[in-house]
């Protein structure tokens, strides 16, 4: 009698817990991982905080709408301080331990040190920072939704010119491959039009004083800027030192930190960028759960609204596909998804460029320039 009992007790203790498991969530070790890499400390933070904000904003959407073929997107977010080095070892953990098939990498040197490994790993590559046709030449496996980065150069040189300068002196961030691009488009395209300076600084520099005392010996009185955070402190050195002409640089003079370093002294600069239309459509929704999250606008719109963009794309493909091959096909094919950043068309190339226009600063304030 007591084997009897025991036995039914067994039976309905093991049928109990097949009714709860049932009446449980589904098991959710069945997810879709996405790695983002990129800076989120360092001299280049403002290229990486609001981007990785921007990737969890848009898969938090998806997954609540149901995710991706039945599954939930995990984002795993990794800090490689904008260095090429840092991001292989970043690149390494998200696939080999967390097994991520589909990376965003907002680091420039990064795409081009891992494309071939990528390639060889069956591992996608996405730049929600830099576009051009160089990067989309790397590899078969490689894509980007950004600004165009030539259009930065044709930005600076077309202002340049039009502001009659004879001679402009360049310097430019020399640890990265961005700023050299950047630095080379400009030169070949003032080529013959204006004399061009070249200065190289490392990182880590926080002195340009004899670079600049060299360049205003040199008779050059109007300075571009291609760097990070530290060229702020050589935007208030110019200064300090007699340079009184046009200052010209890019987005990244739009970080807190580099402005707190020039000390006012991008007052007035002329550089290349580019602002969402943040009044209507998804431009206006996304921008409205990006400050509910962070207490303030992104920091670059540059650096940010891609972002979004890009993984809302990798959603799309990812639907109804299970190879990387299929998903490749699939990015390529993307044409008239609406984004963020406007409507997102890859039209079988694997580079989806967004122009970058002439800026300028006014009392904090940045400007479309010339301003009205």
């Amino acid at each position: 009698m007591e084997k009897k009992v025991l036995i039914v007790a067994g039976i309905l203790f093991t049928l109990i817990l097949f009714l709860f498991g049932c009446t449980q969530t589904p098991n959710t070790t069945e997810k879709i991982v996405i790695g983002w890499m990129g800076p989120l400390t360092g001299q280049s933070a403002v290229l990486g905080i609001d981007s990785a904000t921007a990737a969890q904003i848009a898969v938090d959407e998806i997954n609540s709408a149901g995710g991706v073929n039945g599954k939930q997107i995990e984002l795993i977010i990794e800090d490689d301080q904008y260095d090429a080095t840092k991001a292989i070892t970043a690149y390494k953990k998200l696939v080999e331990v967390d097994k991520a098939k589909i990376i965003l990498a907002n680091t420039y040197s990064s795409v081009f040190a891992l494309a071939k490994t990528a390639k060889q790993d069956g591992v996608i590559l996405i730049d929600p920072l830099d576009c051009s046709d160089e990067i989309a030449a790397l590899s078969e496996n490689v894509y980007c939704i950004a600004t165009d980065s030539k259009s930065i150069a044709e930005v600076l040189a077309g202002e340049i010119e039009k502001k009659g300068v004879q001679k402009v002196g360049v310097i430019y961030f020399n640890s990265d491959e961005f700023m050299p691009l950047i630095n080379t488009y400009l030169t070949e395209m003032l080529n013959e039009k204006v004399e061009v300076v070249s200065e190289a600084h490392v990182a880590g520099t926080s002195d340009f004083r004899t670079t600049i005392t060299k360049m205003k010996n040199n008779e050059i009185n109007d300075l571009v800027f291609l760097g990070y955070d530290e060229v702020g402190k050589a935007m208030k050195q110019g200064r300090d030192i007699g340079i009184t002409g046009q200052y010209f640089s890019l987005g990244t003079i739009t970080s807190p930190s580099l402005q707190q370093a020039a000390m006012g002294t991008t007052q007035g600069i002329i550089f290349a960028f580019w602002t969402a239309d943040k009044n209507t459509g998804l431009a206006k929704e996304f921008t409205q759960k990006f400050v509910a999250q962070k207490a303030r606008p992104p920091l670059m719109d540059l650096a940010t609204y891609p972002t979004y963009d890009a993984m809302k794309a990798i959603a799309r493909a990812l639907e109804g596909k299970t190879t990387v091959e299929e998903i490749k096909q699939a990015l390529s094919g993307i044409n008239g998804l609406n984004g963020a950043t406007g409507i997102i068309n890859f039209n079988n190339s694997r580079a989806m460029k967004i122009k970058e226009s002439a800026y300028t600063i006014k009392n904090g304030e940045i400007l479309h320039y010339p301003t009205e």
